[in-house]
C-alpha cells in the first residue's frame, strides 16, 4: 500500500468513524425528545443505523455505487441541516449538534468526492482479490 493509500485509508475510518457518531447521537435525541419510550422508534433507528454501517463498510471496500449513494444522502442531510437552522427559533447553543452534523457530513462529502487520498484507497480496495 502506498503512503497516499494509507493516509485516504486512515482518513476513512475517521470519517466512517465520525458519521457513525453522528448517528448514534442522532438515535439519542430522537429518543429522548418525546417523554416515555416508544419501541417502534427504537427499531426504526436501530435498523436506520445498522443500514448506515453498511452503507459505510461498502463505502470502506471501494464500492462506486455506495459512495453515489453516500455522497447524495450527505448533502440531503446538509440540506436539509441548513435550512432547519435558518427555520428554527432554537438559540446557537442549541443548534450546536446541526452545525457538528454540518461539518461531519461536510467533510465525509469533501473526502469521498473529492480527496485524492480515498480515491487511491478505493482503488486499492476494488483492486484487492478476495477468495472465499
Amino acid at each position: 500500500m502506498t503512503p497516499l493509500q494509507q493516509r485516504g485509508r486512515k482518513r476513512t475510518i475517521a470519517v466512517i468513524i465520525s458519521i457513525l457518531l453522528v448517528s448514534l447521537y442522532s438515535i439519542y435525541i430522537y429518543q429522548s425528545v418525546v417523554p416515555g419510550f416508544m419501541l417502534s422508534k427504537l427499531i426504526s433507528q436501530i435498523i436506520r443505523f445498522l443500514l448506515t454501517c453498511g452503507l459505510m463498510y461498502l463505502v470502506f471496500i471501494g464500492k462506486k455505487w455506495a459512495r453515489t449513494v453516500s455522497l447524495i444522502l450527505f448533502s440531503l442531510a446538509v440540506i436539509m441541516a441548513v435550512s432547519f437552522i435558518f427555520s428554527s427559533n432554537f438559540s446557537p447553543l442549541q443548534e450546536i449538534p446541526l452545525y457538528v452534523m454540518i461539518f461531519v457530513y461536510a467533510d465525509a462529502m469533501y473526502h469521498f468526492g473529492f480527496s485524492d487520498s480515498y480515491k487511491a484507497f478505493a482503488e486499492y480496495q476494488r483492486s484487492k482479490k478476495t477468495f472465499t
